[in-house]
């Protein structure tokens, strides 16, 4: 398949995903109470930024084809192109799930030092554990001390493990 059509292909679903997930957050999270931001807020600016940055990879993929661009990619590169993006998707996917199976279990700051660092390590192909340490640990601490503390957002504590 040429990267103009993928580009087409994934704007569509990206854009059709972010009209939906936009949609049913409106409908669905309450706006708040007062005029300070609400719970509504960060999921439809997530919808709203998704739906444009679709919108931008569907037209360039448009562009693209009306500008007649001819790849000339040999399809054994295309073949291992595809293979490794299929690796990295299904990587992230199961990285997802198992985040949503810690959370409940270990707690919010355990869960996301440990798929923060298993993301680094599998899907970037970062080697060094002293970055992997500190990305996952000041992402963790920066996350709770913003959304937990100050902010005053539920931050699971987990099953297992209480703490925090």
């Amino acid at each position: 398949m040429r990267a103009v059509h993928r580009d087409q292909i994934v704007g569509t679903l990206l854009l059709v995903f972010g009209a939906l997930w936009t949609g049913v957050v409106y409908l669905t999270v309450s706006p708040g109470y007062g005029e300070s931001v609400g719970p509504r807020a960060f999921p439809l600016g997530l919808g709203i930024l998704l739906i444009l940055l679709s919108a931008i990879l569907l037209v360039s993929g448009f562009r693209k084809a009306r500008a007649n661009v001819a790849d000339v990619e040999d399809e054994d590169v295309v073949r291992a192109t595809t293979r490794a993006e299929l690796r990295v998707v299904a990587s992230v996917f199961a990285i997802i799930i198992g985040y949503g199976f810690l959370m409940e279990k270990l707690g919010f700051a355990i869960a996301t030092v440990m798929v923060v660092s298993t993301s680094m390590w599998l899907v970037l192909g970062i080697r060094k554990p002293t970055v992997i340490a500190a990305m996952a640990i000041g992402l963790a601490g920066g996350c709770w001390l913003v959304f937990g503390k100050l902010l005053g957002a539920y931050l699971p504590p987990g099953t297992w493990l209480s703490h925090f």
